[in-house]
């Protein structure tokens, strides 16, 4: 799962992978803003098959936050 997270996040925020680290937040990637938030969203529901809550969306700003979201869909 982290391995997809990852990926995922590297893709979306266009941060090589070594910077997809647990401590991973959205003050850290400049162009983590509104839009490439909700385009991380739809990635992360699409490869994982879930559909996240607007409260879950709304906290999902760190790697940490978003692995732990993820996990309680699994």
């Amino acid at each position: 799962m982290e391995e997809k997270i990852n990926q995922i996040l590297a893709d979306t925020l266009k941060v090589p992978m070594e910077k997809t680290t647990e401590d991973l937040t959205m003050d850290d990637v400049n162009n983590w803003d509104s839009l490439t938030h909700m385009n991380l969203i739809v990635a992360i529901e699409d490869a994982f098959g879930i559909e996240l809550s607007g409260d879950d969306i709304a906290e999902m700003i760190s790697f940490n936050a978003i692995r732990s979201t993820v996990a309680k869909y699994l």
